[in-house]
């Protein structure tokens, strides 16, 4: 029933059986964007929600399937690491010293690395994408926004499920979960996931150069685990919540093609076939990732005080082929632990009146140690033309604290404040090209950030809000530069609409962004190193409209429009002044829309829907060259569920997505030392078959 239900409704709209719904109506879903339980109709962000069973529905197993439910999500790889852009503001930074633009966490455990956001979705409540810059409550590195997934957590009831998948390339795909209430205050839920698939690229079987490559890249290697104990003595006001996971990723992982620069036709690239091209090493992963985590609360009536807390162990071991062909016979392999806490104490009031405040304390520490070399192979022993090995720590400090107040019914005013401290710390040594140097590099510095937002909840189906907000990105260093923080000032207005008995629904966001000192990655094309530039100032502005109708009981149409326009104002480096040219990964236009219906058959249904989504061209760098950049493209996506007796628990459903069979890049930069570019593609055609049972 579920399933069946969530393939009828957009990402925001997917738990029916949500709060306040009514008959042939759309429903709410509790959301906790501000760090408190709200709905995401009255919660003055411009976000998108969507549950476990729409994640599951839309094959969205990680980060990078995201914007199967997020349209105006613009989701990069380069290699194993992964790059979110919203509303055009991302960081390319992915090195151990890098910081990402947008805030991504598990249960308010906040991920950092690239790296890192290679976690498998299963068993989750939802997952919240807000757009724009959250610095007050989510502090640092959410320049352009927040990704909060927030797994299911232990009921009251006895329930379980167990999936089955089947799908192209023999992915096969098994999960399940238990629900055991232990005693009245006691709850156990345990969850697990496991992925096989066969590679998507055919990377030859050569034995060439001393190098054996019998695996195609773009896989599916992985297993997960997770357990919750949830402790809830009643009339204490006390709860706690401890949590265990696993991840662990193997198999090759991304494979990069390289294009020379002899397939450069008319400006642009000839990249010829995406599925298959020969490789001359054979690459790799060997991902584990342990967290424990944890939450206290003690409402003690004014006020409930939270902490959120954990501990997580990353270990890493990638290679790959980072010439991307066979004329060259180059290797980028890397072998790295990092370690990882978060701590925060909150304090939120829980008063009837028109006052309310939430208060906290933050602490972030991650610790990293890593060995990476640039590889020349065909020898008798690799030669390690660059070596990078580097002890690489970040600390971070931050109080914040935000209120709002009630002006007259309906009408509410908020204001909130944030001070960050940040540490950053380098230490070892690299070598290139036979040139030996000592590293030991430091960077501290602090920022305050601001919000202040007027909301007007004018009946209970139509909010209008206003804010200005202020976020920063901590600077730092990188292979022997050094760059400053970047800033932002931010201006949004919207508001959120539920018409003809909440049968259609109209949201509008507008918004403008002004940055300073923004941080932009470029690799060296000669000589693969990277390194980040401030850009001068950049202006980022735009709107976006979601609507959703449900025509009748069994039917319901979704659309999204989103316009985008984001240009450097100044950006002046290596001689060329690069004003007027598009941020990476910012498409002016991103058009989605879908429709569902359902189809009763005796007890049972069956629902059909159709979904695509339209984006028009975006560059992956700031030189916005030809070669660098994603043409337009559709995508679009077909499932189908069958629910015999919704009774029952048993569910069946098939899917097809990027039907079109679209070739979408998910980088394309140059490399003058593979002697051309690099390019990176996205999933092609898939199909599948799924088999659920809940009890």
């Amino acid at each position: 029933m579920a399933a069946a239900l969530v393939l009828a409704a957009p990402a925001v709209h997917a738990q029916e059986a949500a709060v306040g719904a009514s008959e042939g109506g759309l429903g709410e879903i509790v959301v906790t964007a501000e760090k408190r339980q709200s709905t995401a109709q009255k919660t003055p962000i411009a976000m998108t929600v969507a549950t476990g069973a729409q994640l599951t529905a839309n094959g969205v197993s990680d980060v990078n399937s995201l914007t199967n439910v997020a349209p105006t999500l613009n989701i990069a790889q380069n290699n194993q690491n992964t790059l979110i852009t919203i509303r055009g503001v991302s960081s390319r930074d992915y090195t151990e010293t890098g910081n990402p633009a947008v805030a991504l966490s598990i249960d308010n455990f906040y991920l950092q690395n690239g790296t890192a956001l290679n976690v498998g979705f299963f068993d989750l409540e939802r997952i919240e994408v807000l757009r724009g810059p959250q610095g007050t409550l989510y502090g640092r590195n959410a320049t352009a926004g927040a990704i909060n997934i927030q797994t299911a957590k232990p009921k009251d009831q006895l329930e379980g499920n167990v999936a089955l998948e089947y799908g192209y390339k023999n992915l096969l795909i098994g999960e399940g979960m238990i629900n055991l209430p232990l005693s009245e205050s006691l709850k156990l839920r345990a969850a697990f996931s496991v992925h096989q698939r066969d590679p998507y690229r055919d990377n030859g079987s050569l034995r060439s150069n001393s190098g054996v490559v019998t695996k195609g890249g773009n896989d599916d290697v992985s297993q997960a685990a997770r357990v919750h104990l949830a402790y809830e003595p009643a009339g204490t006001g006390f709860t706690a919540l401890l949590t265990g996971e696993y991840t662990h990723v193997g198999g090759v992982g991304a494979v990069l093609k390289g294009v020379p620069y002899s397939d450069v036709v008319n400006g642009e690239l000839k990249i010829g076939s995406d599925r298959k091209w020969e490789l001359n090493n054979q690459g790799y992963i060997d991902l584990t990732i342990k967290n424990a985590r944890w939450n206290f609360n003690y409402d003690a009536g004014p006020v409930t005080l939270s902490y959120f807390g954990g501990y997580r162990d990353q270990k890493l071991r990638r290679s790959n082929d980072q010439d991307g062909g066979t004329a060259l016979n180059y290797a980028f392999p890397t072998d790295g632990k990092t370690e990882t806490q978060n701590h925060e104490l909150r304090l939120a009031s829980n008063l009837s009146g028109p006052f309310g405040f939430q208060t906290g304390l933050y602490y972030f520490k991650e610790q990293g140690q890593a060995l990476t070399y640039f590889q020349v192979l065909g020898g008798a022993t690799p030669f390690n033309f660059y070596t990078f090995d580097y002890d690489t720590g970040s600390r971070s400090y931050a109080a914040f604290g935000q209120a709002w107040y009630e002006i007259t019914p309906g009408l509410k005013i908020e204001a909130g404040a944030r001070y960050t401290k940040e540490k950053k710390s380098q230490v070892g040594y690299n070598i290139i090209a036979g040139t030996y140097t000592a590293v030991n590099a430091k960077y501290e510095g602090g920022k305050d950030t601001y919000h202040i937002g007027i909301n007007w909840q004018a009946t209970p189906d139509n909010l209008v809000y206003a804010k200005y907000d202020t976020g920063f990105k901590a600077g730092g260093f990188q292979n022997g530069f050094t760059f400053g923080p970047e800033t932002i000032r931010a201006f949004e207005a919207g508001v959120k609409n539920r018409f003809f008995g909440r049968t259609l629904e109209v949201n509008l966001s507008g918004f403008l962004y002004n940055y300073v000192d923004l941080q932009v990655q470029q690799n060296d094309p000669v000589t693969a190193i990277s390194r980040v530039f401030n850009a001068g100032k950049a202006r980022i502005y735009g709107g976006e409209l979601e609507t959703t109708w449900r025509a009748t009981p069994d039917d319901q149409i979704d659309l999204t429009a989103a316009y985008l326009n984001a240009k450097y104002k100044d950006f002046y480096t290596g001689g060329v002044q690069y004003a007027g040219n598009v941020l990476p990964q910012a498409p002016k236009w991103s058009l989605s829309g879908g429709y569902s219906h359902d189809f009763h058959i005796g007890d049972g249904k069956v629902t059909a829907r159709i979904q695509s989504r339209y984006q028009s061209k975006s560059y992956f760098t700031f030189r916005n060259f030809e070669t660098e950049k994603q043409d337009s493209y559709t995508k679009t996506d077909f499932m189908l569920t069958y629910t015999p007796d919704a009774k029952k628990g048993l569910s069946v459903s098939a899917y097809v997505r990027n039907i079109e069979d679209s070739v979408i890049l998910t980088t394309s930069e140059e490399a003058g030392y593979a002697g051309g570019y690099l390019v990176q593609f996205a999933d092609p055609r898939t199909w599948g078959v799924r088999l659920s049972y809940a009890f």
